[in-house]
């Protein structure tokens, strides 16, 4: 009986077996210095106190929005980082003074609050397509990892 050279010693592994291992050792690889650029990218954007949302990390650290929207870790730390940010930037309502009874001032102030306000709806929503988006990524995964059959 002639047995396949894997059979015979566990030491000689088969050429295509390799070229897989290296395959995979490379796509973990290119994962991890991804995600270093990615919490890089944060750190920076967090010294240089500039906004941080999905966008700016992804365009700081070189890596796609899918990425950052697929890996938990990064998004949850974006995501707060982000949440953090809107309630140190937001201004201290200013209570109106007796000088400001001019229809400018008032009308002014009325701008601003509705801006605000818009701000503020437009942030929400953003919120809920960037949870929309991942979980629509979540089950394309799940689609692809059960085939098109389902």
């Amino acid at each position: 009986m002639s047995k396949r050279p894997n059979e015979t010693d566990p030491e000689i592994v088969p050429p295509a077996d390799r070229r897989i291992a290296a395959l995979r050792q490379a796509a973990q690889d290119k994962h991890q210095q991804a995600v270093r650029r990615a919490e890089a990218g944060i750190r920076r954007l967090v010294k240089e106190r500039e906004e941080i949302n999905f966008r700016a990390v992804a365009r700081a650290a070189g890596v796609s929005l899918d990425f950052l929207y697929a890996h938990t870790d990064l998004r949850k730390r974006i995501e707060t980082l982000r949440g953090q940010q809107r309630t140190e930037n937001r201004p201290s309502p200013q209570a109106p003074s007796a000088d400001d009874g001019t229809v400018i001032h008032t009308l002014t102030e009325a701008l601003r609050r509705e801006r605000t306000t818009h701000r503020e709806r437009v942030q929400e929503f953003e919120q809920r397509l960037a949870a929309a988006h991942g979980e629509i990524l979540r089950l394309q995964r799940v689609i692809q990892a059960y085939g098109p059959g389902l």
